[in-house]
């Protein structure tokens, strides 16, 4: 974990009020993660942020979609948030940090920016992926999810040999592409916020 990094947070009570009067658990749908990114925005360093439950660290988490099947991956011992390490998971996600800012605000176009980064950093895939936005991961039940909050996106790509892992990138190991029901098969597996992915895809379909 880079803990002298710089990451983006919002106040828990912010986003409480914008959800309704609290923040739901699990996996939801809710507002455009443009609704979130007007509320008022704190840049913390990580180490504080992972460990002060008043701010949530906004996470955009990608999915990747292929004929009915998930790109399903391993997080080996050396990744970065080392608390996942051994589980295995959809989703390729990080933190939006204050490089990924125009001028100290993360606006929709940051934001993107900072989804397309994180994409690339980890795996290779076509330059274009047309990507939905499906909903949110809050897991209050353990003390990373305490932490973040997750903005769930599926892309949706056409050859599956088209996405790889980053040969360079962090201690990932492509598992191949999973049908939801050999996903569920091995839920015990997986980290959690990707069994609460998979539910958000069911609304989509």
């Amino acid at each position: 974990m880079a803990t002298d990094e710089i990451v983006l947070c919002l106040q828990r009570d912010d986003l409480a009020h914008l959800f309704g009067g609290r923040l739901p658990q699990g996996g939801f749908v809710g507002p455009d993660p443009e609704r979130l990114l007007a509320l008022r925005q704190y840049f913390l360093p990580r180490r504080q942020a992972e460990v002060d439950c008043s701010y949530k660290q906004l996470i955009p988490y990608q999915l990747f979609g292929c004929q009915g099947r998930f790109f399903v991956y391993q997080r080996g011992g050396g990744v970065g948030e080392g608390r996942l390490a051994g589980r295995l998971s959809l989703g390729i996600g990080g933190h939006i940090n204050s490089g990924d800012s125009d001028g100290g605000c993360v606006t929709p176009t940051a934001y993107q920016r900072s989804l397309l980064r994180e994409r690339n950093e980890e795996m290779v895939g076509p330059l274009k992926i047309d990507t939905t936005f499906l909903g949110w991961i809050n897991d209050d039940s353990d003390p990373v999810g305490q932490v973040h909050l997750g903005a769930v996106h599926l892309g949706q790509v056409t050859d599956p040999a088209s996405i790889r892992i980053r040969a360079h990138g962090e201690d990932l190991h492509a598992q191949g592409w999973w049908s939801g029901e050999e996903i569920e098969a091995q839920k015990e597996c997986f980290e959690k916020w990707s069994l609460l992915a998979v539910e958000l895809t069911v609304l989509f379909t």
